[in-house]
């Protein structure tokens, strides 16, 4: 029996959307969300983070100061000299972090850097996967999931085995991944170390999952994998596409969330989560961190519904406005049309009131 693998994932946090094209309705938010991503990666958008760990956070792992709006553009000056020099790997995190800070500070030009700022590392030698001959033979299906930081010298190191440490064979992937050799990871060209993911998938050659056996994939790797952001993530996406009536939905996307804080899916998700039973702050600090780059409407539309419910009605509008013109044309129309009426209904419930005279017209 022939055999592929596909190589999935090599992450700061988790897989790109999955989904192609325009999405049928109905739809849940969070496949909503999955499928818009991917519409605007293949037009070529900056990655938002929905799909990555926060490039910020991840690659420069200390946290970032905060700044008055009024101090943000020094400081992002500063940031932008430093890097257009030869700093070493230590003032680059630094000068990204203070970026970060920045954009945190609505500082827009700092977001826009943020956004074009990282590369990411790209496989010069990839590994060479392979898979124990028994279990060809038996036609099974594998996982493996591995921890691993790829320094700025490309070499792949300091790995851990996150999922699939009992299956045969892991240690001679283990030790083919570690020859692999990347170009590294760049911010404004210059060379950093980072955190990788590194998802393999084994299925035997011409075989697909069906909807359900994905499913049912998906709850065994959380079963057996509890502390698997990676598999927690999965099963929560899969819910969101085939079955997001599931009870097990809302507790796998908080439970992703609490594992990959920095994932924009899950932090988007729980948010807008939140929303709906009325708990606006929290909602409105989980998806804060992915607005300002965000070109996603449901992460907007989530930021303006939660600034709605704090009575933030022109943080509100704006974001919600933003969000309907970023919906493309040949999105769902009954999509359109309620982003559209939830604009108009922030609108009229933002409006002034208007003034009475106490005055009598003479006429």
């Amino acid at each position: 029996m022939r055999w592929s693998w596909l190589f999935l994932s090599l992450l700061l946090g988790f897989t790109g959307c999955a989904h192609s094209g325009v999405p049928t309705l109905p739809a849940s938010h969070g496949h909503l969300m999955s499928a818009m991503e991917d519409v605007q990666s293949k037009r070529g958008l900056p990655s938002t983070g929905l799909w990555d760990l926060a490039i910020g956070d991840e690659v420069a792992p200390r946290p970032a100061p905060k700044l008055d709006p009024a101090q943000a553009p020094l400081v992002f000056e500063k940031a932008v000299k430093t890097l257009r020099g030869t700093p070493g790997e230590e003032a680059v995190l630094s000068a990204f972090r203070d970026i970060s800070a920045a954009c945190a500070a609505e500082f827009a030009e700092a977001c826009t850097f943020t956004s074009g700022a990282f590369t990411r590392p790209e496989p010069s030698s990839p590994a060479a996967f392979t898979y124990p001959e028994a279990f060809l033979r038996q036609g099974a299906f594998a996982f493996m999931v591995f921890q691993c930081r790829i320094g700025t010298d490309g070499q792949v190191r300091d790995c851990t085995v996150v999922e699939g440490a009992r299956l045969p064979g892991i240690e001679q992937n283990l030790a083919a991944l570690q020859l692999a050799r990347y170009r590294p990871a760049t911010i404004s060209g210059h060379p950093v170390s980072v955190e990788y993911t590194f998802n393999v998938r084994f299925v035997p050659q011409g075989i697909t999952l069906n909807r359900h056996q994905e499913l049912d994939w998906a709850r065994l790797r959380v079963r057996q994998n509890p502390e698997s952001r990676s598999a927690w993530l999965n099963l929560a996406r899969e819910l969101a596409k085939h079955a997001p009536e599931d009870p097990l939905y809302p507790q796998a996307v908080t439970r992703a969330w609490f594992l990959a804080p920095r994932s924009g899916w899950a932090a988007s998700e729980a948010a807008w989560q939140l929303v709906q039973s009325g708990q606006y702050a929290p909602a409105l600090s989980a998806v804060r961190p992915f607005v300002r780059r965000s070109h996603n409407p449901y992460v907007l539309e989530t930021a303006a519904a939660a600034q709605f419910g704090l009575k933030q009605c022109t943080a509100a509008l704006a974001e919600q406005q933003k969000a309907v013109e970023l919906l493309p044309a040949e999105w769902p129309a009954p999509e359109r049309e309620r982003f559209q009426r939830k604009l108009q209904d922030y609108q009229s419930a933002c409006a002034p009131p208007k003034s009475v005279s106490a005055a009598t017209d003479p006429r």
